[in-house]
């Protein structure tokens, strides 16, 4: 039998959580550091997910009190459906994929973590610096805000603290702006290198009120709408519906609705804007919005990330990277948490089986199905402003999701419910991307092509009587 050790976990985040319970499952002792002071219990602090066969297989392992919460209830998702305003245009019958929201999950994880008697929980830590050399851990210790259900800390840090971390093994699973990630790269600058590609689009989110229904939205279907996606969380045993408003980098965001996204003050100009761009773009969601709740949503937080993608996973055997901290994707793919999930059963198999060279057989193993899964991300997140281009795109999709199986099918239909690996899905999708947006480029470049000269006396007629005098928004980016 392997020997026990001892393994730091940076982040208290959902992998971070189910990282921690996988290593004491084994038996090892375990100590989470993480730099709130407790996980939220508000759900308007957080987003809605859909947790697949995938996740759901990696918490039934270490965390089934969460596995079977997220199953309870009236949340599994039928379908997704997709609309141009009242029109619907396409649906993908699904089944197997759970609606959430991440704070849910996490709440419920670190609980889990809280009542494990082999992980020690270290709150209000925050990593500032490894030493490789003395395989040494600095952090700033901050002092709660106050309150009861504090999830807050103060701006500046009461102490610090070092960790002698020569005898553990570090996970690093602290998220998208990782700081061990940051330090790996200091270490190892000539074999550890990071491309980070900020998301082309930013994300509010509306809240209806708890238990408040409406005929025109089935709670078991998830909504693509056309300002955002629509999906119900759990808030207090009851159903919530929430609209998740998007603004993409493309939008207009000095006179069009998506400067919405970015506004900072409920002015009655904004509210009125915002009820306006819901009940236009997103009709089925518009009577569930009362007048506060368009004022509140100027005061919440926007969502803002980027697509990270790291050379390795690890630094000889002392530190791994897990989740957004080693593969940050992109919400569409609604492979996020899921793959930092699985993240975690993969790694859990390896210390088991490979105790001497886990971390890297991890990147052994887990690389080529995230390979697969960043050009799912990077195809997903570009915008091209091309009309040509962004018809080609349209006609792939449509193409790809009638010919099976299809990716959409493989990640959250049926298939699904079989956890093909990433590379399993995304090998097929991208020799199918390769022939048919090959041939779609052919049909509709020349076209678009003439079109555009066509528009150009329009276009250089509207910049010529633009309102000079419009305010420039200052774009708030948020990483999360």
């Amino acid at each position: 039998m392997a020997a026990k050790e001892h393994f730091i976990v940076i982040g208290g985040g959902p992998v971070g959580c189910t990282a921690a319970l996988f290593m004491s499952k084994l038996g090892h002792a375990v100590t989470l550091y993480e730099g709130r002071s407790d996980v939220p219990t508000d759900p308007e602090q957080s987003y809605p997910i859909g947790v697949n066969s995938r996740g759901l297989h990696a918490l039934d392992d270490v965390a089934p009190c969460v596995s079977n919460a997220i199953r309870r209830g009236d949340n599994i998702v039928n379908s997704w459906e997709v609309y141009a305003g009242a029109r619907r245009v396409a649906l993908l019958p699904s089944g197997v994929v759970h609606g959430t929201s991440r704070g849910q999950v996490n709440l419920g994880l670190w609980r889990a973590c809280a009542n494990d008697e082999g992980i020690s929980l270290r709150t209000n830590h925050r990593l500032r610096s490894i030493d490789f050399a003395t395989k040494t851990l600095h952090f700033d210790v901050y002092d709660p805000c106050g309150g009861d259900d504090s999830t807050t800390t103060t701006t500046t840090p009461s102490s610090s603290v070092t960790i002698d971390a020569s005898n553990s093994r570090v996970i690093g699973a602290d998220g998208v702006n990782s700081v061990v990630r940051a330090a790996m790269q200091i270490a190892d600058p000539d074999n550890f290198t990071v491309r980070i590609t900020p998301w082309t689009n930013e994300y509010r989110v509306l809240f209806a009120e708890p238990g408040v229904m409406t005929e025109g939205l089935d709670p078991r279907v998830h909504y693509i709408l056309g300002c955002g996606y629509a999906a119900t969380i759990e808030n207090d045993a009851r159903q919530q519906w929430t609209l998740v408003t998007v603004a993409r980098d493309t939008d207009d965001i000095v006179r069009g609705p998506a400067r919405l996204v970015y506004a900072r003050e409920s002015t009655e100009a904004n509210v009125s804007s915002l009820r306006e761009w819901i009940s236009s773009s997103s009709p089925q969601f518009a009577p569930l919005v009362s007048d506060e709740e368009c004022s509140r949503y100027f005061s919440r937080r926007t969502y803002r990330g980027a697509i990270v993608e790291c050379s390795k996973f690890h630094h000889d055997e002392w530190i791994v990277l897990l989740g957004d901290a080693a593969h940050s994707v992109l919400p569409p793919t609604g492979e996020g948490i899921n793959s930092g999930l699985e993240d975690c059963e993969v790694l859990g198999k390896c210390v088991r089986d490979h105790p001497i060279a886990s971390f890297s057989t991890y990147q052994r193993l887990r690389y080529p199905d995230i390979a697969g899964l960043w050009e799912y991300a990077y195809h997903l997140n570009r915008c091209p402003s091309f009309v040509g281009e962004r018809i080609a795109r349209t006609m792939f999709m449509i193409i790809e999701g009638m010919l099976h199986p299809s990716v959409s099918d493989s990640l959250f239909g049926a298939l699904s419910a079989h956890r093909p690996s990433y590379s399993e899905i995304m090998i097929p999708w991208m020799r199918k991307r390769r022939v048919l947006m090959s041939a779609a480029r052919l049909l509709w470049y020349p076209i678009a092509g003439v079109w555009s000269l066509l528009m150009i006396p329009k276009t250089l007629l509207k910049f010529a009587t633009r309102d000079n005098s419009a305010p420039k928004m200052k774009i708030v980016k948020s990483i999360v």
